[in-house]
């Protein structure tokens, strides 16, 4: 986004204030216009309200950068071409446009909650990519796309985003989503959040990747995976993602099917590969470090379940959510032939995993033997 301005050459560079951090930051203009509980004024008073807003953003600082729409899920392709149209001819200010993506249908109340169906995670993806459709073609074309709110379910009190399911459902979404928008905000960081009333117990089916009391989600977990990958892509596929990094470590994400539609839950799916480590002609082995969750793995909201659902956990098992909140790991040596390695990852139910693969340097001394480790072996 937008950056201050660098020294003239030799200049030392200032230190960072909280102006220039305040440059950076995209200033969205409302919150979904589209939707009457967040703005019953209509479109045209919407457009009103950006003009007004995106000068006023200009006459403080020309640099910081101002869009919007940032509509919600639904709207039709007219609403956000209007727009566009209205921008160009009074000739406003914009930046980047913005938009929200979700996948649930409609609300099905029950007692403290709501559950939703779900659309495949292919629909978040399809929201992605909309508005540079819709804008083909009009001066807002080429803009950065920035969609600022995502998660499956709108609801702050879904039980799904507790759920192992969650984080194998969106895998492919995190995978893919940066070749159709140049950023995507997951809703939201924690479930510090009262939009439908306080939240009864620590998991009620909140937005967040953290429960209360910093229990985390399957879902964080997704996203401390995509974190610890390369830069490097070097394989995608429909249930994984290859990279590498600079020192030649080698990462997967691999995560099992999730089925939307209720569907059967697949135990035991197999990612087959070949990865590449070395020179062709390197031979050895690979350090392989494997983290998992699962529903039976980095699953607290199982756990939470099997204690009773209490209301208010003591500190004792608060302690237990949290242990049962860590990926599981594992760890073996994989042989390395003609410069690749070949792994099968079995994936247990609704299982994401990241897989880290090192190249071995062996400096075992030549003298040792594990068979001295009883003294055993010979002197």
């Amino acid at each position: 986004m937008g950056a201050a301005r660098p020294p003239a050459a030799g200049a030392q560079s200032p230190p960072q204030t909280a102006h220039h951090a305040v440059r950076r930051w995209p200033i969205e203009v409302w919150n979904e216009p589209n939707l009457e509980a967040f703005w019953s004024a209509g479109q045209d008073a919407y457009h009103r309200l950006y003009e007004v807003t995106a000068r006023a953003v200009k006459e403080v600082d020309a640099e910081l950068q101002v869009g919007g729409p940032s509509l919600a899920p639904g709207y039709q392709d007219e609403w956000i071409e209007r727009f566009a149209e209205f921008v160009d001819t009074r000739d406003l200010p914009i930046d980047f446009v913005s938009r929200h993506a979700y996948s649930s249908g409609p609300v099905q109340p029950v007692p403290f909650g709501a559950h939703q169906t779900l659309m495949p995670a292919s629909a978040l993806l399809e929201q992605f990519g909309a508005p540079r459709r819709q804008l083909a073609g009009t001066g807002l074309a080429g803009l950065p796309l920035h969609i600022t709110e995502f998660n499956s379910s709108y609801r702050p009190d879904n039980p799904v985003h507790d759920t192992a399911f969650h984080a194998a459902y969106l895998a492919p979404v995190l995978v893919n989503g940066g070749d159709l928008a140049d950023s995507f905000s997951y809703w939201t960081f924690c479930d510090v959040f009262e939009e439908v009333g306080v939240p009864t117990t620590p998991f009620h089916g909140g937005f967040g990747l953290l429960a209360h009391r910093q229990i985390k989600k399957p879902t964080h977990h997704l996203y401390t995976f995509m974190a610890a990958m390369g830069e490097q892509i070097l394989a995608r596929g429909e249930d994984h993602l290859v990279t590498r990094h600079d020192d030649g470590r080698v990462t997967v994400l691999a995560w099992a099917p999730a089925d939307p539609g209720g569907g059967e839950p697949v135990d035991g799916h197999t990612v087959r590969l070949s990865l590449p480590l070395g020179t062709p002609d390197t031979r050895g082995s690979a350090f392989a470090l494997r983290r998992s969750v699962s529903e039976d793995a980095g699953n607290p909201w199982a756990a939470w379940r099997e204690m009773g659902r209490p209301l208010a956990p003591d500190h004792r098992r608060l302690d237990a959510l949290r242990e049962a909140a860590e990926p599981a790991r594992s760890h073996r040596s994989v042989p390395v032939t003609g410069g690749r390695a070949d792994v099968d990852l079995v994936l247990a139910r609704h299982e994401v995993t990241l897989l880290e693969l090192t190249p071995v340097v062996d400096e075992t001394p030549q003298w040792w033997s594990d068979d001295r480790l009883l003294g055993l072996g010979d002197a």
